[in-house]
């Protein structure tokens, strides 16, 4: 108002040469002041924090996968998980857990469940991994400080005692229909933009039974399914429809029966095959899982992309061997879940 006044005084007053000076310094002055007071007002208003990096990981509601939640979380103030498990109750659970052990009043910038989002996603289900994969990318693009989508980690898996459709149908068509409904959002960061970050992961949680499993296979078998090169219909699908049906047509039959069954189509399982057979259905399982995983990498090029094996780690995925039931931590060789990852 000053301004205007100042600037209506010089345009409409008749003055004297200096009177017209002096005016037009103090519009001038006014200008200048005002000026240096928005720049000061723009330069200590606060910016806006990042995006905190946010990773999803599947069977997050317990052992290595909620660990791994803990990991993240605690060691890195700028991350945001989405913890994913089949029965949302216990996720509720666990991120009540996790919430628990990592507030810090005393930190700078104290941890809230903000940090952490539960989701329902069943890896056997495409409609639950469907569900899930709807939700992630409404939170990705709805909040005002939505989190930048990170990483993907495919954790949920079973092990021993299991019959082979439903190893392969968690550790392997699991791996791809979880891979498939989240790895785009990468690429894209849920805004359907493309995203060229080279900080994008995907980690496949494996097994050093795959490699094996590989190094037993039929040498057309070990082509086609490491190289990467082929699709899942045309590389992955006929040889798992192969091993599913050799497990059906010996399921009531001896353990020779299927042994040779397996030789026959060239996925012989070595010295687990008779040693250890649920490891040899088991690790065939985990191969198919890394074979697709492998596709992802092509596919995905800006994506970092690896499967790890952590080791034997102490959840109840081993308490179900013969081996380990029952017994405690300290009588075994396994590691625990915060050491496995």
């Amino acid at each position: 108002s000053d301004i205007i006044f100042s600037f209506f005084e010089l345009t409409t007053t008749r003055m004297t040469t200096s009177s017209y000076h002096h005016c037009l310094l103090h519009v001038l002055l006014l200008l200048l002041t005002q000026t240096q007071t928005q720049t000061l007002a723009l330069a200590t208003t606060p910016p806006h924090p990042p995006p905190r990096r946010s990773y999803l990981i599947t069977g997050a509601n317990k052992g290595q996968g909620l660990a791994l939640c803990r990991r993240i979380l605690s060691e890195f103030d700028d991350t945001h998980v989405f913890l994913c498990s089949r029965d949302v109750e216990k996720g509720h659970l666990a991120k009540s857990s996790l919430l628990s052990s990592l507030r810090d009043p005393s930190h700078p910038n104290p941890f809230d469940e903000s940090h952490i989002d539960v989701l329902s996603l069943d890896v056997t289900s495409q409609s639950s991994v469907d569900a899930a994969a709807s939700r992630v990318r409404s939170i990705l693009t709805s909040r005002p400080q939505s989190p930048k989508f990170t990483g993907v980690i495919s954790n949920a898996g079973i092990l021993w005692g299991y019959p082979l459709p439903r190893l392969l149908d968690v550790c392997a068509t699991g791996v791809k229909r979880v891979l498939d409904a989240f790895a785009p959002l990468l690429r894209c960061d849920g805004d359907g933009d493309d995203d060229d970050d080279d900080s994008k992961r995907i980690v496949v949680v494996t097994s050093g039974l795959s490699p094996l499993m590989m190094s037993y296979a039929r040498p057309s078998h070990r082509d086609a399914l490491s190289s990467g090169d082929g699709t899942w219909d045309d590389a992955i699908r006929p040889r798992m429809d192969q091993c599913l049906e050799a497990h059906v047509s010996a399921e009531n039959a001896p353990l020779s029966t299927r042994i040779e069954k397996f030789d026959r189509i060239g996925f012989p399982g070595g010295p687990f095959a008779e040693a250890a057979p649920d490891f040899h259905m088991y690790g065939l399982a985990k191969m198919f899982g890394d074979a697709y995983m492998k596709i992802v990498a092509r596919d995905y090029p800006t994506v970092k992309v690896a499967s790890v094996d952590p080791g034997l780690v102490y959840t109840d995925l081993i308490l179900r061997m013969p081996k380990y039931r029952g017994k405690e931590r300290g009588e075994t060789t396994a590691v625990s879940p915060e050491e496995g990852v």
